[in-house]
């Protein structure tokens, strides 16, 4: 174990917790102006709505990018690129003018697909390498902190943007967070982001990665599970795959519309960010404790939970077009923070029960392409609603039934688990 007093890790860690801070955390204030955004250059909300489909496609692109990326320059590097898109991208919103012009629609584009820099460049990849460099003793524990804390970070930033909306409109608003980005953002690079190797140091519990390297070698630890091509030849992958489509569809519409709906049932733009922030505080909260939910119940009874919470929210939703009370808006904040595992946990939860963890990363990631399509779709069907009568109301019961599709696809996915059935062969 590394025993220096003067020990970097620590510090490289509370970087890469600033470094997904900035990054995260700026880009989950989109659901509180895209209202703003909308009235202001005189598009609907559904066509600026799109800049969330053209955010996911940067995603799916740069994810691809960003670890070849890394692997030749660097995390450093890496960082750095995705804080200066951060900044950068926010100030392409504020290029947009009155009167519904082409050009302000392609500068918020441009601004949605700057921001995957921020994510693919500037979040969880990247700062698990650095995690990963530093750590091998405690480094689920480390990532564990820094992922939630940067979850609640989202939240101070959100309600950040509600007290700015206070004081000047939401070009004013996203200039100061560009500022406060680049200021954090930068100094946690310039200061905390370090390679062990070129300081001279060793990962905490360097000694444990040897024999653990060891033990590979000599074949020892046999992980159950199946690989990523017999899994993709099952019916569990595809209909898992269905699944995640669904859920996390409905998942992203909520998280990007919500407080414009809000704002379309007479809160005020910081009203609608406070509750924004209380429920991403709530969710954060939420994630700390799935580990212990998922430890005590079976993974068919925890994908009922938060299937069945999140179905109660967007009914709330619907509710809340003819009855915009405090009281609702309550249950809703709540209800809609313990469905939040269906956005950040349910991918990673179902694919190791159903496939073990024999090959489960490559499984994981193959089945992100699921997750990334739903987040995709979500806006084009979300602006169809939006063009009838029924309005987002009617959209919020249309992600309510894909949610319900999406339960039972998961509970069928589980049902033919290749696991499960080598399971009853054995016995």
């Amino acid at each position: 174990m590394e025993k220096e007093k003067n020990f970097f890790g620590y510090k490289a860690a509370l970087g890469a917790f600033l470094v997904m801070f900035v990054n995260l955390g700026v880009c989950s204030t989109l659901g509180v102006f895209v209202t703003s955004l909308s009235e202001y250059s005189g598009w609907s909300l559904g066509t600026v709505g799109i800049i969330g489909t053209v955010n996911t496609i940067g995603n799916v692109i740069l994810s691809i990018v960003a670890v070849k990326f890394m692997a030749k320059y660097g995390t450093r590097v890496t960082m750095l690129i995705s804080v200066l898109a951060c900044a950068l991208h926010v100030n392409f919103y504020c290029f947009a003018t009155p009167g519904s012009t082409v050009a302000s629609l392609v500068c918020m584009y441009i601004a949605g697909f700057l921001a995957s820099f921020s994510i693919t460049f500037g979040t969880h990849a990247v700062c698990s390498t650095v995690i990963a460099d530093w750590f091998v003793e405690k480094r689920g524990q480390v990532t564990g902190t820094v992922f939630s804390g940067a979850g609640f970070g989202a939240a101070i930033w959100v309600f950040l943007a509600g007290q700015l909306f206070k004081y000047m409109d939401y070009k004013g608003s996203y200039r100061v967070i560009s500022v406060l980005a680049l200021v954090i953002g930068l100094s946690a690079i310039i200061f905390l982001i370090r390679d062990p190797k070129k300081m001279g140091q060793k990962p905490l519990g360097w000694e444990k990665a040897e024999e653990m390297q060891q033990a590979a070698a000599s074949g020892a630890g046999n992980i159950a599970g199946v690989d990523k091509k017999t899994a993709m030849k099952t019916d569990s992958f595809w209909v898992l795959a269905a699944a995640l489509l669904c859920v996390c569809m409905a998942g992203s519409a909520f998280m990007a519309y919500a407080p414009a709906w809000w704002q379309m049932n007479g809160f005020s733009s910081t009203a609608a960010s406070n509750w924004d922030a209380l429920y991403l505080v709530l969710a954060g909260l939420v994630l700390l404790g799935v580990g212990k939910v998922t430890s005590k119940v079976s993974p068919s009874v925890f994908a009922v939970l938060v299937c069945v919470a999140f179905i109660v929210c967007l009914g709330l939703m619907y509710m809340l077009g003819s009855n915009p009370t405090t009281m609702l808006m309550v249950l809703i904040v709540l209800f809609g923070a313990l469905a939040y595992p269906l956005n950040a946990s349910i991918p990673g939860l179902m694919g190791q029960s159903i496939f073990g963890m024999k090959d489960f990363a490559a499984i994981s990631a193959t089945l992100m392409t699921a997750v990334y399509v739903g987040q995709a779709l979500y806006a084009p069907i979300m602006a169809k609603f939006l063009a009838t009568e029924g309005g987002m109301a009617s959209g919020w019961l249309f992600f309510a039934g894909a949610a319900f599709v999406g339960m039972i696809l998961i509970l069928i996915a589980i049902s033919m688990s290749p696991m499960k059935k080598r399971a009853a062969a054995a016995s």
